[in-house]
């Protein structure tokens, strides 16, 4: 019934001339862009930082955890408020946050001021990431959805590829803290770009009731016992864990590697991220073949990746492979968790998200924090096999829940148009 109600809706938009809003669509995207691209560009920038601010790395490492503290508290708080009032105004305050937050980390003069910053950077990204997703569902008709959703989305890898290592060279060339402020007017950008597109779009559903609200304790509750749910969002904390823990790290045991100062940190960053772009295509040969066969497969081969990464990096050749192949990896994992947890209980779709959601940002917060005395006192070597063991674990709930038959999705949860037609 709903979907027939949104075809429904989207056929109506089209015959009022409603056709695809490029410029929401591509604000949207240029705003995760940014987010993302201030949430990952740490990593290389640390060894800098720390000299700056005269402390460790793990002290600086520290704000990669306090922005996913942020990131987590900002979506519980702030995203709620385009249902109960307006999408726009919840983007609106995000982006507000971000370029405050930026704006404070480029020109701290201490690491206070510093972390300041980053957890209210933290707080707009937890605000405008899925409230942008909700926006897309909400401004965009139906049989354009998936398309805008693909362009919105797209915009992690883009950052990846693109935002962090040209952060990192600039970083390295002119001072981090000139990152920050490219950052930063890159949000203002986008919220101008967020004010014009208002004119191209209709405004979207008056969003939920009060009720709404009070049942969602109750709606939790459900969509935590669906099948698989509790082990793959159990599971996307040990990967994103293992993830953050590894990546956080990387850029400092590069630098030691090939100096400070060096393009060359940027460099090896820019191959991760070209891997992590594979998805694009390794996503259809996921579904030929079985998501979580794939899943199991994959988890199998980070493992060995996680702890084969610090020992290679003297080696730059192997260094390239093993960073592309984890990027490649990565990329696939991270899609078939989501997407194995969208479909695990559609009636829930959105609660068993947001605990996707609260499993990553819990995983930024402790992998870089917990493994940041690790690294001062041991070196990178222990933080790879740290991160491979927490990954082995989320192998091993992969491989049981495929073999328990819990790997099906359900009944009914295909093709919306096949769904309608039913």
């Amino acid at each position: 019934m709903e979907i027939a109600q949104e075809l429904s809706d989207g056929s109506r938009s089209e015959e009022l001339g409603a056709g695809f809003p490029l410029l929401t669509v591509l604000a949207l995207m240029a705003g995760i862009f940014a987010v993302g691209s201030e949430e990952l560009v740490v990593s290389p920038l640390l060894v800098n930082m720390a000299e700056s601010f005269d402390t460790t790395v793990a002290v600086m490492a520290l704000s990669v955890s306090v922005y996913g503290i942020g990131t987590a508290v900002g979506a519980l708080l702030f995203a709620p408020l385009g249902d109960r009032r307006s999408r726009r105004l919840s983007l609106a305050i995000g982006m507000a946050a971000f370029v405050l937050g930026t704006v404070l980390c480029a020109f701290a003069a201490g690491p206070g001021l510093f972390f300041a910053g980053r957890v209210l950077a933290g707080l707009a990204a937890g605000a405008f990431v899925p409230t942008a997703y909700a926006f897309v569902g909400d401004q965009i008709p139906y049989r354009h959805r998936a398309k805008a959703m693909g362009i919105v989305v797209s915009s992690w890898s883009v950052s990846l590829v693109v935002g962090v290592p040209m952060g990192s060279f600039l970083g390295q060339w002119a001072g981090w803290r000139w990152t920050f402020g490219l950052l930063s007017v890159l949000g203002v950008l986008v919220a101008c770009g967020l004010l014009r597109a208002a004119e191209e779009s209709s405004p979207g559903p008056s969003g939920g009731a009060p009720a709404a609200a009070q049942g969602w304790l109750r709606s939790a509750g459900r969509a935590l016992l669906a099948p698989r749910v509790p082990v793959y969002v159990l599971a996307t904390f040990l990967n994103m864990f293992g993830f953050y823990g590894t990546y956080t790290y990387l850029g400092s045991a590069l630098q030691f590697r090939f100096g400070s100062g060096s393009p060359m940190t940027g460099v090896m960053v820019l191959l991760y991220g070209l891997g992590f772009s594979t998805s694009f295509v390794t996503g259809r040969w996921a579904d030929g073949r079985g998501k979580e066969r794939v899943l199991v497969a994959l988890l199998a081969g980070l493992v060995p990746a996680l702890a084969l990464i610090p020992f290679v990096v003297r080696w730059t050749a192997l260094l390239v492979l093993c960073l592309f192949l984890w990027g490649a990896m990565q990329s696939l994992v991270v899609t078939l968790l989501s997407t194995l947890l969208s479909e695990s209980s559609p009636s829930h779709r959105g609660t068993v998200l947001a605990f996707y959601s609260l499993a990553t940002n819990l995983a930024v917060a402790l992998g870089s924090a917990l493994l940041g005395p690790l690294f001062t006192a041991h070196g990178f070597s222990a933080v790879g096999r740290v991160c491979s063991a927490v990954t082995l674990v989320a192998l091993v709930l992969s491989v049981w829940t495929r073999r328990r038959g819990d790997g099906r999705a359900p009944a009914g949860d295909g093709d919306p148009e096949r769904a309608v037609a039913m």
